[in-house]
């Protein structure tokens, strides 16, 4: 396994005006694996913890509780001088191609600034090194590309030279923090088509973070959904798509838009209410108030474990439990689609 993260919890200190302060509960408990060279994609709503756990895998965030592990050495409370090396194999695709590039420094300055860093190599060595990520992100003729400035390029450019950047270690594992959320619709598809290359071609682990469950689909190997700092489903892509277990599963993507023009103006479904507060630990399942299938005495009081009730298919819902199977849910809702393989009234 080469990043795990066990029993995750991230509890950030907030100000409440002058003389209050409270805390803000990121990330209750959470369990994550990749493989090398397996893409995991992170899906949820804004606000879930997708970035603070993308984060947290890369010791950059410190966790209140759990522990995190990288190619089986424990790196939870290790410092910057041990982490070091860890650097050299991990890095990070930002969200904002626009604010994560300064600029005042050239393209080259941009990538090659980490080998400097570090010392690695001459100055010929390191020009190298940046021609090839240049090449490998398909920004050619690299030494023109090396020259530019970011503010001379268009989005889908620069989100090109941060993934340049990342590659120019030559990492095992990348997170993409939402790479294609601000750049326009047709070089999304380049990007994404991009880094699946790169993937395959280098054999990286990658976190792709993203609220899009379709393009997750394409993209990953596995797709866990988050709500509320935990992670509520996790399986294969195809089958978190085609057989979703958790009823917000199923909410999320019975709201994904279906390109049927009999049928344009549609409205699509949408999951109730709002995310609950994070202010405090979530007692019971974190998705009790929004859930149309909830069990009053049971979602509300116990919280569910991330189980696996199929060879390889996790979910925390206590619907699938047959220690409650006599219990009677509350009654369905249309936002959440009943012609799944899966019904939360059925089980297995």
């Amino acid at each position: 396994m080469l990043v795990e993260v066990t029993g995750g919890h991230v509890v950030f200190s907030t100000r409440k005006g002058v003389f209050r302060s409270g805390q803000v509960y990121a990330l209750n408990g959470v369990e994550l694996t990749i493989r090398r060279g397996e893409t995991v994609a992170l899906v949820g709503e804004s606000g879930s913890g997708k970035t603070t756990l993308g984060r947290l895998t890369l010791r950059l965030v410190e966790p209140s509780q759990g522990k995190v592990f990288f190619d089986g050495k424990e790196i939870t409370h290790a410092s910057e001088s041990e982490l070091r090396p860890f650097r050299q194999r991990a890095q990070i695709v930002f969200q904002d191609p626009f604010s994560s590039l300064n600029p005042y420094m050239s393209v080259r300055e941009l990538i090659e600034e980490p080998l400097i860093i570090d010392g690695e190599g001459s100055s010929q060595e390191r020009r190298s090194r940046v021609d090839a990520a240049l090449e490998a992100v398909d920004l050619l003729p690299a030494s023109r590309f090396a020259a530019k400035y970011p503010n001379q390029m268009s989005g889908g450019q620069r989100q090109r030279v941060g993934i340049a950047r990342a590659l120019v270690r030559d990492p095992d594992y990348i997170v993409t923090d939402e790479p294609v959320s601000m750049i326009d619709a047709s070089s999304r598809i380049e990007i994404l088509a991009l880094l699946d290359r790169l993937q395959r071609e280098r054999r990286m682990a990658f976190l792709f973070i993203t609220h899009d469950i379709a393009t997750a689909r394409y993209f990953a190997d596995r797709i866990a959904v988050m709500y509320a700092g935990t992670i509520v489903e996790e399986a294969p892509a195809g089958a978190v798509i085609d057989t979703p277990m958790h009823p917000y599963t199923q909410a999320l993507i019975a709201a994904v838009p279906e390109p049927d023009p009999a049928n344009r103006f549609k409205r699509r479904p949408v999951v109730p209410g709002e995310p609950g507060s994070a202010d405090g630990r979530v007692v019971g399942c974190p998705f009790y108030n929004r859930c149309p299938h909830r069990m009053t005495g049971v979602c509300d009081t116990i919280t569910p474990p991330l189980a696996e009730w199929e060879s390889g298919h996790r979910t925390a819902c206590h619907l699938y439990d047959s220690r409650y199977a006599t219990l009677e849910p509350q009654s369905g809702s249309p936002l959440v689609r009943t012609d799944l393989q899966y019904s939360p009234m059925n089980g297995r």
